[in-house]
């Protein structure tokens, strides 16, 4: 755990009452992988508003490059899904 996190940990533990520090490495991975889904889904949305602006001026995109955006966005949405999963599991 890094300095940062063991003292989020801490001030969270001592604002419970609690004596004691968990180390939870599930759920630190669990948020690590939501981050990493963030830029990516910011990367799919760039991806996306470039072809919206080809569009809207008149232009024409590369053959393939809407599809391909789609297709990174779905794999993106499931990996949200996963990660949901687990943190429900984890809940749990």
């Amino acid at each position: 755990m890094y300095p940062s996190g063991y003292m989020a940990a801490a001030g969270l533990a001592a604002a419970r009452g609690a004596t004691t520090v968990d180390n939870n490495a599930q759920l630190d991975a669990a948020i690590d992988e939501l981050a990493a889904l963030r830029a990516q889904i910011a990367r799919v949305g760039n991806n996306v508003n470039q072809i919206a602006y080809i569009y809207n001026a008149g232009g024409q995109h590369r053959p393939g490059e809407l599809a391909y955006a789609l297709t990174a966005l779905g794999r993106v949405l499931a990996r949200i899904d996963d990660a949901a999963d687990a943190l429900v599991k984890k809940r749990t």
